[in-house]
Formats: C-alpha cells, structure tokens, sequence
C-alpha cells in the first residue's frame, strides 16, 4: 500500500532532524556480589521498555532479569534450555523440540532452531533484541530470531519484560520483549572451556570462549574482538532404553470400551505400539494370503478399532520412527566490538558479527508403498515365488518399511551477519541524540539427507542373476556400469549398504532473510524550561525506518520430483517476499511528587507509535504507565498499553505449495464424543453426504488412515495487522529493615484479537465439526472423498480468525545475605502462576484452554541459592512445574472415563542442579557440576520431553580465566 505523501515526509523530517537514543537496557534490578553489601545509590539508567533514563526502581514494567554469573551457574551452554526456567518462556522451542520427526514433511530451514515463546503466545509475537535493537530472523519468511545466534558468553544479562512494548520498539513484541544485553568495553584477556556429558556416555557438548579487548587513548576508545565455540553430540530416540521399542508406552484408544463398565476407560497406556498393515519384513499379498518378505506367513498385530494403530505382531514399531532427540549441533562465532569517544558530543560505536551454526538431525526411515517386482527376480523366497506362479502373476507388489536404509533427515547451515554503526552524544544538559543503522543478514543452506532417487532406487529393486556369473546383478546394463548394486527388500535386514552410493541423494536448498534499520531519536528532559514537583519532565522522541526481505529457492531435484515415492513428495515452490515499514515514536515521563510523605515517588507516563507498513497500512500503538511509592521500601506499578503484530513475510506472500499432513478424523466412531456436543451430528452429515457408512466409519476401514493426507498451504496478501490490549499492575518491595531484599509482584493480562493462526489439517478438521453447524469456513478448506466419507484433501491459509488471552502472577524474590565468616548468600526465587492460556480460533468457536498443559504449566518456579567462602562457591538449581494435564479439557470434560485417573496428568517436574566452583586467584577458576542430579526421566506418552529430557544425570566440568581490568 503506497504511504501518504505527507506521511511519509513528516516521518523523513523526523528521521532527519531527531538522532536515535540508544537502547542498551540496563539491569532493572542491580544483582551485588554476596560480598558487596553497602547499598549504593541508584544511577539513572535506561531499563528494557523505555528509551528514557531514571532510577532502575522507577522502572513502571515488569522485567525479569539474569545476568551472565546466573547462566554460568547453571551448566548450560545453550542459552535457549537456561532461558526455559523464566515463568514467561517454558513453552519456548530448545533442540529437542525442533529434532527427529519433529519436521514436518516438506519443511525446509527448521532443523535446530532455538526460538523464544513469551506467554505461549508463539515466537511470531516474541520480540528479541540486542542491545535493545532488534536483530535479523533465522527462519525464512518470518521474524524469529534463532538464539544460536546469540553468543553465550558475551551476554552480560537477559531481560524479559511483558508489558505493550510495540510502542517503544514496534511491532511483534505483543506478548512482551527478551533482551539480550552484551558486555561492551572490556579491557584484558578472558577465556572459558567447559565440557559435559550424560551418565550414560552419550549426548555430549563442548563449548569454549575467547575475549580479547583493550581501551586506548586515554580509555576514550576500546576494541574487544571475541570467539565462541559450541559442540553438542547428538542423541537418538533409541539411545534410551525406556523409550525404544517395545519398552515405549503411548496413550491411545483402547478396544472394548465400555462407558457402562466400571473400570473401562476410553484410552489408556500401551506399550510395542506398531503401524498396522507395514513391516520391517516387509508384507506381500497373494490371493488373500500375506506372506513376510522372507517367506514366512505374516502375522498381523492386534488392530485397535478406534486408533490407526497395533500392538506386537510382524508390525512396524512406532518407536523406531521418532529418530533423534537432540541434534548434532557445531556453532562458531566472531564478535567485534567498538567505540571512540571523540567528545561527549560525539561518540561513534561499532558492532561486528559472524555466526555459524552447522545442525544435523535425522528423523524416520523411508519405505516401499509398495514396490513392484518381477518373478525372475532371485531374492523372491520359494514360498512367494511358488504362490505366485500358482496364481498365475507376473510380478508381485511388496510393501515394507526400509529399517536397514539410513534414515531421512536434514543438515541446515545457517550464517549470520550483523552489524550495527552508531553514533551519538550530548547537545546540552538537557538532551542528547543518536542515530544508528543496523544491517542483519541470514544465509541458510539446507541440505535434505538421504533421499532415494526414483529412477536409481527402481534399477536398484529390478535384480536378476547373471547368466555368465550366476552372481546377482541389476538387470539394467547401463544402471551396472553406473555403479548399481541390487536391493533386497524380502526380508528383515536384507539391504547391502554397498548399495547406498547409487541411489541415495542429498537435495541442497537455499534462502536469505535481510534486515535493514535506521533508527534516530532525541532524549533529554524540559529541566531548563520547567521542573515539577518529581523532577523534569523527560522525552524521547524519534523515527525508524526498517526493510525485511526474505527469499526462497529449493533445490531443482525437489522441484522436478525425481525421488522415490514418498520420500519428498511435497513438492516446494519458490517464494520471496518483502516489505518495508515508516514509524515515528515518542515517551514521556512525568515525576509528579518526590521525596515527600506518602509521596516518596509518584510519576506517570506514556508512549506512542505511529507506522505505515508497505503491507497492512497504519497502524497505532501506545501504553500508560505509573508508579507510585509511598514510602521508599514499596513501589506500586502499572501499565496499559496496546500493542500491534504486523503479518509477516511467510503469512503474505507464500505462494501455493504442495503440503502433507497426518489427519487424524474427528469422524471416526473413537473420536465422535471427543469434541463438542455438535460434534456427531455434524459428523453424520458429512459422511452421509459423501455416501460413507455411518455404522463402520473407523481408522480399520480407512486405506489412508496411517499415511500423510496430501493437501495445499497458501499465503494470504488480505491479512490485518493484529492487536492486543496488555496491562499489568504490581508491587515492589525494598524494606529497609532487610537490607538487599528485593520482591517484586506482578499482574498480567494480555487480549489478543485479529490474531493471525493457521490450523493444522487435523485442527481443522476437528474446528469444522465442532462449530453449530457445517456451515463455516473450516468445512470448506476439508475435502472428503465421494463414496467413503474420508478426509482426501485440505487447504490451509493463514487468516484472522483467532483470538488469545493470557493472564497470571509472576514473582521475583532476590536476596543477598552476608554472613560473616560463614561467607554470604545470594539467594533468588522466580516463580509463575498462570490463570488462563485460551485461545478461539474463529469467532463463535469454543474456547480452546491450553493452561496446565505440556510446556504451559499451571505453577512453576525456580529456586537459586549460592553459598560464597573465601574461594570457594556452592550453587544449587530447583527447577519445579506443577504435572500438566496429558488431554485437553474439551476431551476430558464430562467424560469421567477417559482415562485411568492415574494417568490424568504427566509427573511432576523436579530438577536438580549443582555446581561447585573454586577460585585459584583472581583471574582463575575452575567449576564442575550435575544437572538432573536425580536422574528424572520423562513421563511416558508420545512426548519424549515432558516433563523434562531423557538425556538424564548430566555432568559437566570447566574452567574460567578473566585477567581484565
């Protein structure tokens, strides 16, 4: 949408005569060392959520904070998995969650990625910065910010703020904003190397850093230059012997069901769940006979009725197709830092960034749905031979899951490049500008791995015996002379891995997400005009300019669709898209009273944006805040704002691609009381529509009921931008008569509406039959096959229909306790309630409460506390979650015999974590430690992760050298 000709000047006008504030939040809680026990006076900084600096208590949002020393006490390298402990992020996506069979068919770019979730409201609405500035996506056509971007050990602290920070920082930040704040003017050497490794002797990681700075001309310039390092081994879904095979219990509908019958229950745990109709033997049918792919009879597993599953038998196992947990994960980063000082009018910064992250995982295996072979093809057994003959075939068809073919998966590299000019000083007492521009670019190469290739596989299958040699050959001569070793798929473990080189192929994609912004703003107070009561009044005031560009080309192999059967099936379509954005912004604040009974503080402000998207058009965003503190050792605070989330480039411009998803029906007899109570009559309808048999409509008589369901997903360009209305309102406590005790205590409420949500096809499915009638939008973007009734086909697109809400309590306790000669305590407790979690996902749909379930727990909290003596340092780490519900209410509610009340909900999460650390001398010191000290495994179910990894006792150990001054 062109901008208004005097909208766009006045922005231009702004930008050129206003110079950018710099955003380096500070620490809205000053964290002193245990033996640093004098209470200095505040300085006025400029905390997470304000360009405006003031007094770190007079900060009017919620912020939770931790600083370098925190993460470091924790083991972890991978900031993501530290970060998770914050109330505000649980539901944030670590490696385990982007690994393995977590990639859905046909997705590119994803393996490996570490994307922040504040509130559950998604990564889309998480706003991350650095330094205050936003920084460049690291998956395609979004603005997630991959944090293995991020490096560990040039982070001083993280800030997590909620509150309607679009009006500081723009758009995204709907649920809130997480900082990261970067150590900047270090002078000297500093090093650290910490390796770790699982009881079990698996799931490794190495990490080591470099930092290297130094001030010069009379301390007014510095340069610091740092490397990082991060190595993590992967771990396989088979590496615990809990979660392979046979071992492994899944929930799923049970046979026999009988509501009536005390002690029957809907769905329950199995264990040696298997895919009904496939196996590793593979499966050949003859006239009604099924033989093994060895020759033996098959022997079926016992088919649940209501569930697309087995149990035992010659059936494929579930368990093997997880694939792996954590992934294979080697990063490096270069950091280059700095500053010059020409005057307090001039001052002139630097940033400089290169970040590699190199991540394999591999998911599930491949297989033949089925093959065609011939009968002089000499690896058929006599037993299928002879039964083929008899019936008088000339081929036979065979079915089978490929166990012994290395298993699917993808190899993404990403490289990311930053870098930021900024330039800023002082024009009086009383205002100071700056102006800065930020360029960010993400290169992603992805590679897709073992793939077979269609034309190469079928030679590979076509084998027949040399009549000269008597040795087994392709048949094809041209295929021999290319290095084509024949495949045996008749039977378990069968398939000679010499043969892998001809036919297995690895597809390279690739894509770039650039990022520009030109930020300029003005700040200062009216101090030489006019003072109230509290002090001046403050200002910022400024504009911004930012361009995002994304685009997408995969591999030609991919698109020409030259591999095997299912193996890349989604054929992806190229896609670019971008789009740029004019904004002008301002804050006040106004002290009212200062220093006076019942009035130690008393201030108030507000914040506004304007901006004009390339896309959406205007929008707006604002918030109030205030604070009061009656007495110095309580601050009342709150805010109201709202905040805006702009579509972004995936949501707009996709073009229509080819997708797959796994359907489970809504309609099937198992699942008709599942939903709401319109379900089974809506159920009804459509499958008498489509002439499908009401009596037997089960997953048993479905053909496709255990393979992907081929459908479309689509950009839509009529998007809106959408908006959320946010307060909060909290109390801080500082009593004096406690030196260093610091409690903060805060309400918050998020309303999200025009929320832009695309449902998976099973949701879908599930949204359409669970509306009044079968007259909405989702009925019409689900294809049912005539003359069966089954789901055949889907249309997904994003729209905004959806509507969230969150709210809850959050609690920050930090106290720091000298104790003599026994040393000090530094004591810190972060805890989380969360009242409500819902979403709608069109309007008049039923309210879908996602509070209390995995990853969104009802309670949680983290408990810190370190010990310092003399060099000697004890920390200890209690990570708590209340145990999630393991079902969604909508299926659980009025329905008492669900499930054994013993499984209702998951375990309760208990981490342990400890480390010791001792201090050589000033610049040395050495540390070890165990995280999961004991040893908790994850519940049993689908999920591999809740309520904690299976990676198990972790210990780790290393060492730290900071000869800085």
């Amino acid at each position: 949408m062109p901008m208004p000709t005097f909208s766009r000047h006045a922005l231009l006008g702004g930008v050129a005569i206003c110079l950018a504030m710099p955003a380096f939040a500070q620490q809205q809680v000053d964290q002193p060392t245990p033996d640093n026990t004098a209470e200095a006076p505040a300085a006025d900084i400029v905390v997470t959520g304000s360009r405006i600096q003031r007094p770190d208590y007079e900060a009017p949002n919620p912020i939770v904070s931790f600083d370098a020393e925190r993460i470091r006490q924790s083991g972890n390298t991978n900031v993501t998995s530290f970060l998770q402990r914050v109330p505000a992020l649980t539901n944030s996506l670590d490696s385990t969650r982007t690994a393995g069979n977590a990639q859905a068919d046909g997705a590119l770019g994803q393996v490996g990625l570490n994307l922040l979730d504040l509130r559950g409201l998604g990564p889309e609405r998480t706003l991350v910065l650095v330094n205050g500035r936003r920084h460049v996506a690291g998956q395609p056509d979004t603005a997630a910010v991959d944090i293995n971007a991020i490096p560990t050990d040039l982070i001083e602290r993280v800030d997590v703020l909620t509150g309607a920070a679009s009006a500081i920082y723009g758009a995204d930040g709907v649920s809130g904003v997480v900082n990261f704040i970067l150590r900047r003017d270090f002078d000297g050497v500093a090093a650290r190397g910490q390796v770790g490794i699982s009881e079990r002797g698996d799931a490794g990681n190495r990490f080591a850093s470099v930092i290297v700075g130094r001030n010069f001309a009379d301390n007014r310039a510095n340069l610091t230059a740092a490397y990082e390092y991060y190595g993590e081994d992967p771990l396989a879904n088979d590496d615990r012997d809990f979660l392979r095979g046979a071992n492994r219990a899944n929930f799923v509908n049970l046979n026999g069901y009988d509501p009536a019958r005390p002690g029957s229950y809907q769905s329950g745990p199995v264990r040696d769940l298997r895919y009904p109709d496939s196996s590793t033997y593979g499966i050949v049918d003859i006239g009604g006979v099924r033989y093994r792919g060895d020759g033996a009879i098959y022997t079926p597993g016992l088919r649940l009725d209501n569930d697309g599953y087995s149990i035992g038998g010659d059936d494929t196992p579930v368990a093997g197709y997880i694939g792996d947990i954590f992934p294979r994960t080697e990063r490096h980063a270069f950091n280059l830092l700095g500053r010059f000082d020409a005057s307090d009018a001039f001052k002139l910064s630097v940033e400089g960034k290169f970040v590699q992250t190199e991540v394999t995982t591999f998911a599930g295996y491949g297989g033949n749905y089925p093959a065609t072979i011939a009968l002089d093809n000499p690896f058929i057994p006599a037993t299928i031979l002879a039964a083929a003959n008899a019936a008088g075939l000339q081929s036979i068809d065979i079915s089978r899951n490929n166990f012994d073919i290395p298993r699917r998966g993808e190899r993404d590299r990403r490289r990311t490049w930053r870098g930021v000019v900024d330039a800023a000083g002082a024009i009086s007492g009383h205002a100071a500008y700056d102006i800065s521009y930020t360029y960010g670019r993400t290169d992603l190469r992805a590679t897709k791995l073992n793939d077979r290739l269609a034309t190469q596989f079928t030679e590979a299958l076509d084998a027949v015996r040399d009549p000269l040699t008597g040795a087994i050959v392709c048949r094809s001569a041209a295929a021999r002379a290319a290095g084509c070793v024949p495949v045996n798929t008749f039977g378990a473990n069968t398939v000679n891995p010499a043969s892998f080189d001809y036919y297995l192929f690895d597809p390279v994609s690739d894509a770039r997400i650039e990022q520009h912004v030109v930020n300029a703003a003005l700040t200062g107070d009216f101090g030489q005009f006019f003072r109230l009561p509290g002090g001046p009044v403050q200002f910022a005031v400024g504009g911004e300019y930012r361009r995002e560009s994304s685009r997408f080309r995969p591999a030609q192999e991919l698109v020409d669709n030259i591999f095997y059967q299912y193996d890349e099936y989604v054929i992806p379509t190229p896609s670019s898209g971008r789009f740029d954005v004019w904004e002008a912004f301002g804050e006040l604040n106004v002290p009212l009273l200062k220093d006076l009974p019942f009035a130690h503080l008393l201030s108030v402000g507000a914040a506004g944006r304007y901006s004009d998207y390339s896309t959406v058009g205007s929008t707006r965003a604002y918030q109030f805040n205030g604070i009061w503190a009656p007495v110095e050792d309580i601050s009342i605070r709150g805010s109201y704002g709202r905040s805006v989330r702009a579509p972004n480039i995936a949501e707009i411009f996709r073009p229509r691609t080819g997708a797959s998803d796994f359907v489970s029906d809504p309609c099937y007899l198992g699942n008709r009381d599942q939903g709401t109570q319109f379900r089974d009559a809506n159920c009804r309808a459509l499958i008498t529509a489509a002439g499908g048999d009401l009596a037997n409509f089960i997953a048993a008589n479905n053909p496709n009921a255990n393979v992907n369901i081929p459908g479309v997903r689509q950009g839509n360009a009529d998007l809106r931008a959408e908006v959320a209305r946010t307060w909060t309102a909290g109390v801080v406590l500082r009593p004096r008569f406690i030196p260093r005790l610091q409690v903060g205590l805060d309400w918050y409420d998020i309303r999200l509406r025009d929320a832009i949500n695309t449902a998976s096809a099973t949701t879908i499915a599930q949204l359409c039959v669970d509306q009044p009638t079968t007259d909405n939008p989702f009925c019409q973007t689900i294809g049912r096959a005539s003359g069966s009734g089954y789901i055949d086909s889907y249309v997904v697109q994003p729209e905004n229909v959806a509507a969230f809400r969150t709210a809850g309590l959050e609690l920050n306790v930090a106290y720091q306790v000298p104790a003599g000669r026994l040393g000090a305590f530094d004591l810190r407790l972060v805890g989380g309630y969360l009242h409500r979690l819902e979403q709608i996902a069109t309007p008049g749909a039923v309210v879908e409460d996602n509070r209390d379930r995995p990853f969104r727990p009802k309670y949680n909290l983290t408990f810190s506390p370190t010990w310092t003596i003399e060099a000697l340092m004890l920390s200890y780490n209690l990570r708590w979650q209340n145990g999630v519900r393991r079902f969604a209410r909508i299926t659980t509610d009025d329905n008492p015999s669900f499930v054994d009340p013993r499984y209702f909900r998951f375990k309760e999460l208990w981490q342990h974590d400890v480390q010791v650390q001792v201090r050589a001398n000033e610049g040395l010191a050495f540390y070890a430690g165990v995280n999961n000290l004991a040893d908790q495994k994850p519940d049993i179910g689908f999920e591999t992760n809740v309520p904690i990894s299976p990676v198990g006792r972790f210990l780790y150990a290393g060492a730290r050298v900071n000869l800085g001054r």
